[in-house]
């Protein structure tokens, strides 16, 4: 038995792992460089007069693809459910390639006219189609490599490869406004889409997952209806929404609006307002294996509602921090932002892993995640924008919009904790 473990561990963190963490990572590389260059994307396709204008047109394009990701979420999830996570995880990655290629070669609105916002538009439609069935795909693949195996601490690795894509999107933003020409901002994407080929193949050449495995062996019933799922699992459907809510909407404040708010709304130049974002985005990634061990000792709803918590306590201090306008200063908040962050997402995988049982698993977690990510992921930059621009709210409106869907989080978690408990009793039964 004892052999068999070490064997166990030695395939997911030798061969498993390192695979779904280099393919995440590629593929939301691809994704979020478009946030990094929002400003610049929005001058060249949406050459308006008001440059805010602009600004909150690009921002509308970057919400566009979350609107997919619960449509990729339900695709793949499909295929991942019927037919097996390894085959929808292949698609998503090379997928997702070719519409970053398309917008790396682009020409702008003064060489295309209406058709290139239109090109773009649909490019970006189809990265959150893929989008929608990658995250949660890939942490439900490594996670049922795990099993009971510190399911929390692998679910925070994942979470980080994320991050690391985010980071290397950030920094190639960074070496772009210090030193290159503006038209330079399309090679990051020329490059993710190559290095997207590369993820396919990696991914061509993993292995089923054993739970899958098992299940395509029984002679029951091996798929589960959309309907059956929600009628089945109401509960645990709202709650995976509200992780992808607070998830969403944490990640890209850090990611892409974070860096806008610095330099249009504090004033620091572009490139030094990128610097201090790496710290963030350094800590969020460090800091989602921990919060994962988290949940690996408290475990459960407790873990997450702490989470949630953190949050709400410590996202007005983070703003706080921002505006002024010391570095020193700036740096700690940057790093809290990240830490609280990290806090949600580090821990989400393992928690919504035993949510569902293995036939409804790839779709419950990534629809009901994708449709809170739709609703406070990709418009939280755009109605943070519009806060500060047209209702000239206080500096500090992202941080009490944080804050409020934190307080939401708290509350719905602590409501629905021990109605989830008579899910659970289906689920073991279903599974």
């Amino acid at each position: 038995m004892k052999t068999s473990a070490n064997a166990q561990k030695n395939t997911l963190y030798f061969k498993i792992l390192p695979a779904t963490v280099m393919g995440n990572a590629l593929e939301f590389f691809d994704f979020t460089i478009y946030g990094i260059f929002a400003a610049t994307i929005g001058r060249i396709f949406f050459p308006l007069e008001d440059p805010t204008a602009s600004l909150i047109a690009s921002w509308g394009v970057f919400a566009v693809g979350f609107i997919m990701r619960p449509l990729g979420a339900l695709v793949f999830g499909y295929l991942g459910d019927k037919f097996g996570r390894k085959m929808a995880l292949s698609a998503t990655v090379l997928l997702t390639g070719l519409p970053t290629l398309v917008i790396g070669i682009l020409p702008g609105y003064d060489q295309l006219g209406i058709l290139a916002p239109l090109i773009l538009i649909f490019c970006r439609l189809l990265q959150g189609l893929c989008t929608g069935g990658e995250y949660n795909g890939a942490a439900i693949f490594a996670l049922e490599h795990v099993g009971k195996m510190k399911p929390g601490t692998v679910g925070g690795i994942i979470t980080a490869s994320c991050v690391i894509g985010a980071i290397t999107a950030t920094f190639s933003g960074y070496l772009i406004s210090s030193f290159g020409a503006e038209w330079m901002w399309r090679f990051p994407f020329i490059f993710g889409a190559f290095i997207s080929a590369i993820g396919f193949f990696i991914r061509m050449y993993m292995n089923e997952t054993p739970e899958f495995t098992a299940l395509k062996e029984q002679k029951v019933k091996k798929h589960m209806g959309l309907i059956q799922l929600y009628s089945s699992f109401p509960i645990s459907s709202f709650i995976s929404f509200m992780v992808g809510s607070l998830n969403g909407a944490l990640s890209y404040t850090l990611f892409g609006f974070l860096n806008v708010y610095m330099s249009k709304y504090l004033g620091l130049d572009p490139a030094t307002a990128m610097q201090y974002n790496l710290l963030g985005l350094s800590f969020f990634m460090f800091g989602s294996p921990l919060a994962g061990y988290f949940f690996d000792k408290v475990g459960g709803n407790k873990a997450m509602i702490i989470a949630g918590s953190i949050v709400l306590i410590g996202a007005y201090p983070a703003f706080f921090l921002l505006q002024t306008l010391n570095p020193i200063l700036i740096l700690l908040g940057q790093s809290l932002l990240g830490i609280l962050v990290a806090s949600i997402a580090g821990s989400g995988h393992g928690y919504m892993q035993t949510l569902f049982p293995t036939q409804a698993r790839y779709r419950g977690v990534s629809i009901n995640f994708c449709l809170g990510m739709a609703a406070c992921g990709g418009t939280s930059p755009l109605l943070m924008t519009y806060l500060l621009e047209v209702k000239q709210a206080s500096l500090y409106a992202p941080a009490f919009y944080l804050m409020l869907l934190a307080a939401t989080f708290i509350l719905c978690l602590s409501a629905l904790s021990r109605k989830k408990v008579h899910e659970g009793k289906i689920l073991t039964s279903a599974t």
